[in-house]
């Protein structure tokens, strides 16, 4: 219990740390405006995604209308998702759960979209939970589950579709269901349905209402299958493939050893990893070919790898009786020519080497893995198969595990570089720092005066910019500047010069940037893969401040 706490503690410090230093981007801070609108008691749409609205509402209306409040509870529930394997053991084994329990505390994808409002994180994580806490006899918390699970948007039902196709074919091929089995338990059937029934009620009375604050969004509970069934007619959300490379990218040790677990089921004919292996096929087909899947979608796919993943490497790392020197020496070895591989990668796609060089850095790669291939040739044949597979093993998991932490960082916005990732690839990254600080600035100067400094924005009426104008009042966004208006501060976008702008001074500022993921050549790629650099575009807004507004014009008191 001590170990599964410690994976719980973990996955939420890489899901809270600087959760709210990244602003919200168009498609999240279009949930958060809603669940920002129940919480003052506006009328509102909660759309798709019930379960995070209701559920934010009510900490923007106890706390702060801050980003992370906004993005909490994705975070949290993401956090949750240790506790799967957990209530899997039984049939996954003790120690792959504990195993997938860290992974999935550390893995990039995992940690990513848990920090992404309106990710299909909330869906994959409430509904696992609901069949577990079924299959442990807890019916009230699999009602819970389930209730928030079902509110969780279009993706809830991805996961109904691709988990139910997986669970017919398995049935119909060697009878899955004789291995799953309910806790032993004094209550009688009908009991468990009731409270499970009452508790999923109340869950979609009380979550769907957003706690009481806006009770006529339970007229939308459902709409996440309307969306789900419209998404088939849908223009493609993204390029064909584009699930498949986030996937190799944020889940290579899922996909490398997963692979191997889901063969290894296949020989031995293990029920559950051959439902696994199952499972993340169907789900790769199915998200490829469904029209309205973001690349978020392939978490459906990444946990069942994670769990064959923890099952296999389980199953084939040993510790061997004697030769534990020449394993924690195969293992330093490991790692320090996996560094050495990475660092020749590294500068291999450097902007600075010079073609001359590239060559010696490629062949520098190459030995690099002959090097690797043979010392565990040698250490297989001069000593044992078990300390060879051993040490490659451990040293491959902790070269895995340090790529997953880095990747990790990087999403997160704790790194140094802007987290430019696969996630929405049309989504631009919002940078309002500089416009805010400018607001607040003109605001300070004007803190003595009798009438508030307005905010009017012309034609740039988005998400994005209304969330990151939030917390200023009076604000109020036109499609064109009134010619009789004076607003005490203006935004336009960049190229635009109202009329009224003789008696204003203006500044062009960055305000998001874009990345032109479908126009990059193989060795960018490689670099944003390798350096986190990639190149984009930046789109500028105008600020404008009245000049009475200005330094040594400023509103002062009568």
């Amino acid at each position: 219990m001590l170990f599964i706490l410690g994976a719980f503690v973990l996955a939420l410090a890489f899901r809270l740390i600087q959760l709210g230093a990244v602003s919200l981007n168009d498609s999240e801070a279009q949930l958060a405006l809603r669940a920002l609108a129940v919480a003052r008691g506006e009328q509102t749409l909660f759309g798709g995604v019930h379960a995070y609205v209701g559920l934010t509402g009510l900490p923007l209306f106890l706390f702060s209308e801050s980003n992370f409040v906004a993005r909490l509870w994705p975070a949290i529930t993401g956090a949750l998702i240790v506790f799967i394997p957990v209530l899997f053991s039984k049939y996954i084994g003790r120690w792959p759960a504990l195993m997938a329990a860290f992974a999935l505390a550390l893995s990039p994808e995992m940690v990513g979209l848990s920090r992404i409002i309106g990710s299909p994180m909330m869906a994959l994580v409430f509904t696992l939970l609901a069949a577990g806490f079924w299959l442990k006899r807890n019916p009230v918390l699999a009602g819970i589950s389930l209730g928030l699970a079902l509110m969780s948007g279009s993706s809830f039902w991805v996961g109904v579709v691709i988990l139910g196709i997986s669970w017919l074919i398995s049935q119909h091929l060697f009878d899955l269901l004789a291995i799953f089995s309910l806790e032993p338990g004094a209550d009688d059937p009908r009991s468990q349905w009731t409270r499970f029934g009452i508790s999923m009620g109340v869950t979609l009375v009380v979550i769907g209402s957003g706690f009481f604050l806006a009770p006529a969004g339970m007229s939308g509970i459902f709409s996440g299958l309307f969306d789900f069934i419209q998404g088939f007619g849908q223009v493609r959300a993204a390029p064909w493939g584009w699930a498949i490379f986030a996937l190799l990218v944020y889940s290579t040790g899922a996909v490398i050893f997963g692979l191997w677990g889901g063969v290894r089921g296949l020989l031995i004919k293990s029920k559950l990893d051959m439902f696994l292996f199952l499972w993340a096929g169907i789900g790769l087909v199915f998200i490829t070919l469904y029209p309205a899947a973001t690349a978020g979608e392939l978490i459906w796919v990444a946990f069942p790898l994670w769990i064959l993943t923890s099952r296999v490497v389980i199953f084939a790392w040993r510790m061997p009786e004697s030769s534990k020197l020449v394993l924690g020496i195969t293992t330093g070895m490991v790692i320090v020519i996996a560094a050495f591989i990475t660092l020749a990668m590294r500068t291999l796609v450097s902007p600075a080497l010079v073609p001359s060089q590239q060559l010696s850095h490629l062949i520098a790669l190459a030995g690099g893995v002959v090097l690797l291939v043979a010392m565990i040739l040698l250490v297989n044949y001069g000593w044992s198969e078990v300390v060879a597979r051993s040490g490659f093993l451990l040293g491959l998991g902790l070269v895995f595990m340090t790529g997953m932490i880095s990747l990790s960082v990087n999403s997160t916005g704790i790194g140094t570089n802007t987290p430019f990732e696969l996630w929405h690839p049309d989504e631009a990254v919002v940078l309002p720092g500089w416009m805010q600080v400018t607001i607040d600035r003109t605001m300070v100067w004007n803190a003595r005066g009798y009438e508030s400094v307005d905010i009017l924005v012309s034609g740039m009426d988005t998400p994005g910019l209304r969330w990151a104008l939030r917390s200023y009042a009076p604000l109020n966004f036109e499609r064109f500047v009134p010619a009789q208006s004076a607003p005490g501060i203006l935004i336009t976008p960049i190229g635009e010069i109202p009329e009224i702008a003789h008696g204003y001074q203006g500044q062009s500022l960055v305000w998001q940037r874009t990345v032109p993921w479908r126009e990059l050549t193989p060795r960018q790629y490689l670099v944003w893969l390798v350096a986190g650099e990639v190149p984009s575009v930046a789109q500028e807004l105008i600020l404008w401040v009245r000049t009475d507004l200005m330094p040594g014009g400023q509103i002062v008191d009568k």
